[in-house]
């Protein structure tokens, strides 16, 4: 791109040109690296709290998508860029299910909702979210606990500071995980927040 211009014309153009291009790139970037250790598995925008302002979140958002991400928590970004909203909010089925006691209160919780409550109604898209603790050990011990209450349908959405390289390990380490919401280390490309 070349710009001509009087100086301080360019310089002012410059300036937002390289401020945008450059903020959005470098989210699409790791976005992009994200999506690529997911292994095909969805990964959701997830930054929003943590986004440097709002502009910052809702670009931000938009850039996690271009870069491949399936949608984000940002319904902002849904409504003004047509970006998925999706997440744990009201209007979605996902249960977080590590506030106490993930295998024995979260879970078990979480299969009687979606049995006597959900799929009575057959509403069979729902999914439980892990947020915290060791979630390779955590996913694996609630797919079994899901597949023996018959919901093999049911997803497993983990979070909790996730990148590129945790999202590998999760995966060499056999994690049931159906989909990662990444957020800091993505809206913030905390590896390289540089581009």
């Amino acid at each position: 791109m070349t710009i001509k211009a009087p100086a301080i014309e360019a310089q002012i153009l410059e300036t937002f040109i390289l401020l945008t291009l450059n903020h959005q790139s470098l989210i699409a970037t790791k976005a992009n690296r994200i999506v690529r250790a997911a292994q095909g598995r969805p990964v959701l925008e997830f930054g929003s709290r943590r986004a440097q302002g709002a502009d910052g979140a809702v670009k931000g958002a938009r850039a996690a998508y271009i870069g491949g991400c399936a949608g984000t928590a940002c319904t902002l970004t849904d409504e003004l860029y047509q970006v998925p909203a999706s997440g744990t909010m009201p209007h979605n089925a996902v249960l977080l299910v590590d506030t106490y006691n993930t295998l024995k209160s979260g879970v078990p919780n979480a299969i009687r909702v979606f049995k006597e409550m959900l799929v009575p109604q057959g509403i069979t898209n729902f999914a439980i979210r892990l947020d915290s603790g060791d979630i390779s050990y955590l996913s694996k011990q609630a797919r079994k606990m899901l597949d023996e209450a018959g919901l093999t349908n049911c997803k497993i959405v983990a979070s909790n500071a996730l990148d590129e390289h945790l999202i590998r390990d999760l995966l060499m380490q056999g994690a049931k995980v159906d989909v990662f919401g990444v957020g800091e280390r993505m809206i913030t490309s905390k590896s390289a927040p540089v581009f």
